[in-house]
This record gives structure tokens, sequence and C-alpha cells, in this order.
């Protein structure tokens, strides 16, 4: 999906003032003049890649601006502290596969790039209320019907941390297919807090997929065509394909594979485009245009 006026105006907004504390007004002024620059010229691109190069530009002329290593840690560890509370949820559920997608879509509330305070305190109640979720029956069926005769699997995963619910679906996946050979495409290089082959090794991700990949590029989002050749040989020869969150669905969107997006609508662009409250999971299947929404209920947001 090719960025929009909409998204236009938000990438200034967002990056306008996304400059050190201790930068000098000529390189401020300089920064500023190339963000609209960038902006200006996008026409075509997804907003992924502009994204990237508004972190290309600030690399050069500011150096490291933000390290998230830290964080990323922060967010594994505490998500892999509550695996077992998801994954027992999951065990005793009377439908494992809803009961999983529905912690995977809240794992994408760990969004640094989206939302300017990641709230602990929300993300726990996010996470009692995982079950409460509304999911259309429908789709549902049509995606397990989907799992069930798939062969080969790509998982385009998002965020650190929200990688635990990933690794929470695809055993669940696994369970319902033994015989699926999956597939998950991290980043290819540090981006915010996504999540890179460093997260994937620490939650041991390897563990539930027969391949673990980086997608080659310091993409926000993952763009056919843009991430390296060993991900694009696998998204060709893939059935059935689950896309996280809403950089992947930007950079992905109107691509025509089989694909499943999860996630929550954080930002007011994403509210306005669905028409749904800040939180809201959404569940859309690419090839039939038509999206389904899942309402998380009792929202404290």
């Amino acid at each position: 999906m090719v960025i929009n006026e909409e998204c236009k105006k938000c990438q200034i907004k967002r990056n306008i003032n996304k400059y050190p504390v201790n930068a000098t007004e000529e390189k401020i002024t300089e920064y500023q003049y190339k963000v609209k620059e960038i902006v200006k010229n996008s026409d075509g691109l997804s907003t992924p890649q502009v994204a990237e190069k508004m972190d290309n530009l600030r690399q050069e002329l500011f150096g490291n601006v933000m390290d998230y290593t830290e964080i990323k840690q922060h967010y594994n560890q505490l998500m892999l502290d509550h695996f077992p509370y998801m994954k027992n949820k999951v065990d005793t559920s009377e439908n494992h596969l809803k009961t999983a997608i529905q912690y995977a879509m809240v794992g994408n509330y760990i969004d640094f790039g989206a939302l300017e305070n990641v709230n602990e305190s929300e993300l726990k109640a996010q996470l009692d209320e995982a079950i409460n979720i509304n999911i259309d029956s429908k789709l549902l069926d049509v995606f397990k019907n989907d799992l069930v005769n798939a062969k080969r699997l790509v998982y385009f995963t998002d965020n650190c941390g929200e990688i635990v619910t990933d690794k929470l679906l695809i055993s669940t996946l696994r369970d319902i297919n033994p015989n699926l050979h999956i597939t998950v495409i991290v980043r290819g290089k540090p981006v915010l807090n996504d999540a890179t082959l460093e997260d994937a090794k620490y939650i041991h991700m390897e563990d539930v997929a027969q391949k673990v990949l980086g997608n080659g590029t310091g993409l926000p989002g993952n763009v056919v065509g843009a991430i390296s050749k060993e991900s694009m040989d696998e998204v060709e020869i893939a059935d059935l394909l689950i896309s996280k969150g809403q950089g992947n669905y930007e950079g992905l969107s109107g691509c025509g594979l089989n694909i499943y997006y999860l996630f929550l609508c954080k930002c007011e662009m994403f509210m306005r485009r669905f028409g749904v409250e800040q939180f809201t999971g959404i569940m859309a299947r690419e090839n039939n245009k038509k999206y389904y929404l899942c309402e998380r209920v009792n929202s404290t947001a």
C-alpha cells in the first residue's frame, strides 16, 4: 500500500522535531528541510519505506539517536514471564486457536513506533482481557481451513516482546497442522523496538519454526520486492502468510497474497481508517478485501 496524503502529514508531524536535544541550529535546519523533502518525494513508496528514510537521515546527521537494546531485553523477558499464564489459558480454552490469536493481537501493543508511551499497566490489563476479544467466527473458520490445508506458512513478526505471543500462536498452529513448514521473518537490521534475529534467538523461536530469517532491511515493516531474496523466496512458495502489526499491514496490504493481518489499532490514522476506537483488534484477510473487526471488551483505554 503506497503512502497517502494523511500518512505524509503524519510522517512530517512524527519526524520534524525528532532530533537530539544537543543538535545545533544549523543541523536542525538541515534536518527539517530534508524531512520535508523525503515526504515530498515519497510518491509510490509505502509508509515503512518512508520511515526507513527518516531513520537513515537521523543516522546520517546525528548518529545513533536512540538505542532500544535494554528496552527490547526488558519486554522480551517481561513477556516470557507471562508466557506460562498465556499458555495455560490457550491449553484450557475451548478454542485454542482463537485464544492464541487473541494473545498475539494483544502483544502488538508493545510498539514504540506508534505509541509515545508503552504503559505496562495497560499491557497487563490487555493480557487479562485478551480472552474477551471478539473475533468473527466465519473468518476464524476460513483461516483454520487454510491452516489445515497449508504446506508452507510465512509469519511476519513486528515488535520485541510481542514476538513471545507470536511464538505462542505459532506453537498452536503447529499443533493443528504438525506437517506445516513455518518460516518466521524478522527485521534484518535494528529499527525502533522491532524484533530482529537477536530477539528471536532470545525467546527461542527456533523451537517452533523450521526457519527464522532476517528480512535484510531496516524497514519498520515488510514490503514485497524490497526485502531480501532469501525472504522473498520463502514468500513466493508459501500458500499461507500471517502479518503482525500496523507497519507490516502498510507495507504488504494490496499485494494480493493469501495474508491474514493481525494488529491493534493504535494511531489515529488506523482508528479513522477502520472506524474503531484505540486498541481495537483487527483481523483482516488480504485476498477478499473484507475486513473483520475484533473489539476488546471492557477496554480501559
